[in-house]
């Protein structure tokens, strides 16, 4: 009988596929463990990852439980107050942006007013809030609970991780294990999610980005104690300090209609809630490249879940200067939570941020993604339109954007006349755009990069 630890890998949605199961987590991890894959997802979404390592990988469906109406209602009303408690605690109003209200469903509707009423209550006192949540997690059905028990039992696990901390139907999970004894672990997915109240799961060992996360998490989550956290980077960022995925320039600009003699520049597009505009400032970006003395092709790569028919004008009118090259995502589900990264779009990534000079877009994370291969970012910073709802004003508000206090991170763009001569300046590598770049990349990401796979790893024997 095999003496190796079991480690169950529980995957609810697409997200972990490419952050965590095509790095080198599964291969260090294989070392000392058995590994099973527990996701909703079908087994073929895990096609690639199974190919990709040497490894033997097992599958278990996993059927995920509806909450019911007051373990809902506990939950939202404590994410509510915890909304408003974070954003007193940091003087920071644009933590509130991150509560929104249902459209089109009465039920829903009147259920998050119920929760808002409750939440203002709860905001007053930090210990009502752990209340609220506890509470929440005391109204899930045994009978749920139950058949995890069973399901965990038959699996004879070792260990879980899950590859990220927003899904709340998880938590009934979470809970038999913890009756079990079995050891969970849950990673933050990303940088901007601690003050958003979307820790929707409680488990052993927290997995964070850096210090910077670590304080964050102090700060909104102080009753989680500092032994259960452990910073260990996010291996997202280690496919950038792989050699093997770089194709040679001559090679990318073949396979995607590119001019080599040419410098190119990437436009990263956001989804349509987070940037409304983006057309726009996609049609200013080409404007300013077209005046350019030195001819120049701009990249457009758009957000992976936004397939639509908003840029389409822009692409056309610029077709002479805008190549759009596509996230490759398989996207055959009708919810985003089934869409998912293929392996080849690792690659395409790295790629881009290997060959383009830079890149532009609204606060995105691809800034970091660049600054692996030391490339410049430029941050859209000002208004198409005058609009109450929305701005970049309150954008770089969000409490993440502090991380770049004291540090020159990336090169802002405040209007569209500056986006000429911040494109040259970018060209022109003489002249140097946001010169900490590299030191805001540590800030917020344990480094050396290529270790945060072991790291990991190691956290789940």
């Amino acid at each position: 009988m095999s003496s190796k630890k079991h480690v169950v890998f529980i995957v609810p949605d697409g997200v972990g596929i490419k952050n965590y199961l095509y790095s080198d987590v599964l291969k260090h991890v294989g070392e000392f463990a058995k590994i099973t894959i527990w996701s909703p997802l079908p087994e073929s979404a895990f096609a690639e990852v199974e190919a990709l390592h040497p490894i033997e990988l097992h599958y278990k469906a996993l059927k995920l439980h509806s909450e019911s109406i007051l373990t809902r209602l506990f939950r939202e009303s404590a994410s509510y107050a915890r909304l408003c408690y974070n954003a007193k605690t940091t003087q920071n109003d644009t933590i509130l942006l991150n509560w929104r209200r249902p459209k089109g469903n009465f039920k829903l509707g009147l259920l998050y007013r119920v929760s808002e009423t409750i939440g203002r209550w709860a905001k007053l006192k930090y210990s009502r809030i752990l209340n609220l949540e506890n509470r929440s997690k005391k109204h899930w059905s045994s009978s749920i609970i139950a058949s995890y028990k069973t399901d965990l039992k038959d699996l004879e696990v070792d260990s879980i991780f899950i590859t990220h901390q927003r899904v709340p139907g998880l938590m009934p999970i979470c809970i038999a294990a913890k009756q079990l004894n079995i050891k969970t672990t849950t990673a933050i997915f990303s940088w901007d999610n601690l003050p958003k109240a979307r820790l929707c799961v409680s488990t052993d060992v927290y997995i964070l980005w850096s210090e910077w996360m670590k304080n964050d998490m102090d700060l909104f989550y102080p009753e989680i104690d500092n032994t259960q956290l452990k910073t260990v980077g996010t291996p997202q960022f280690e496919f950038y300090k792989q050699d093997n995925r770089i194709t040679d320039r001559a090679s990318f600009a073949k396979n995607h209609g590119l001019n080599p003699e040419l410098k190119w520049v990437c436009f990263s597009g956001d989804d349509e809630y987070t940037s409304p505009y983006d057309p726009t400032y996609l049609n200013d970006v080409a404007e300013a490249i077209s005046t350019l003395e030195e001819p120049v092709q701009l990249i457009f790569r758009r957000c992976p879940v936004d397939f639509t028919s908003r840029y389409d004008s822009v692409l056309e009118k610029y077709k002479d200067i805008i190549v759009s090259i596509d996230p490759i995502w398989y996207t055959a589900s009708k919810a985003w939570v089934g869409y998912f990264s293929k392996l080849e779009d690792v690659d395409l990534q790295v790629n881009l941020a290997k060959h383009c000079e830079g890149v532009i877009n609204l606060g995105s994370t691809m800034a970091l993604d660049f600054a692996t291969f030391n490339k410049p970012c430029l941050y859209l910073n000002y208004d198409t339109i005058k609009d109450e709802n929305w701005s970049t004003n309150f954008i770089y508000k969000f409490h993440h954007f502090k991380s770049m206090k004291g540090l020159d991170a990336v090169g802002w763009l405040n209007s569209k006349s500056e986006i000429k001569d911040s494109i040259k300046a970018v060209l022109d590598k003489n002249v140097t755009v946001g010169s900490d770049r590299e030191l805001w990349l540590e800030k917020l990401v344990c480094c050396p990069l290529e270790d945060s796979s072991k790291e990991l790893a190691n956290t789940l024997h």
